[in-house]
């Protein structure tokens, strides 16, 4: 497909676990209508993979998945919200050449902040043992090296987060 051709747009909102991507992406769709917002927990369950592949291997190909649903939508014209962690400098790199009007957004949060919040019970789990390949604990991941937006979300309010987003692509929305 000729990118020339694509209109769409992706944002990729990524961090660790606890870090407030679903939140976010939550709120900003509400904000720019008829988006559409891709879940990296809710894809995974889409996909049938929920209760294995959390080794980096089994993540990272998950990761490409969803740099290739959101290359179909957005190549359609659609904008498209992933929220994922999907650390992984190949999946940034790959997605800066092949999504349109990409946008990384990495969600800057301390580890103390996010084992505070643990929407999930997962570092609880992981402290206990009964979960195993947490992504930024067992399993390693790739900060991103140059993401378009650095938002600490522990500093800023969800209001805040959303307008720098948005001030991101002004003039786009």
């Amino acid at each position: 497909m000729d990118r020339g051709a694509q209109t769409g747009r992706v944002f990729w909102i990524t961090g660790l676990s606890g870090a407030g991507k679903s939140t976010l992406a939550r709120a900003l769709q509400a904000r720019l209508p008829q988006s559409i917002l891709l879940d990296g927990d809710e894809l995974r369950a889409v996909l049938g993979v929920t209760a294995s592949g959390f080794d980096r291997e089994s993540r990272l190909e998950l990761a490409r998945t969803y740099a290739r649903f959101c290359k179909l939508l957005a190549g359609q014209g659609h904008t498209v919200i992933m929220a994922t962690i999907s650390l992984f400098h190949e999946i940034h790199e790959w997605n800066r050449e092949n999504l349109p009007g990409y946008r990384e957004i990495f969600l800057d949060v301390p580890e103390e902040v996010r084992r505070q919040r643990d929407p999930k019970g997962l570092y609880a789990a992981a402290r206990n043992g009964s979960v195993r390949q947490m992504a930024g604990a067992e399993t390693p991941v790739d900060l991103p090296l140059s993401p378009h937006l650095v938002l600490p979300t522990a500093r800023l309010s969800l209001d805040d987060c959303v307008e720098a987003v948005l001030r991101l692509t002004e003039g786009q929305v």
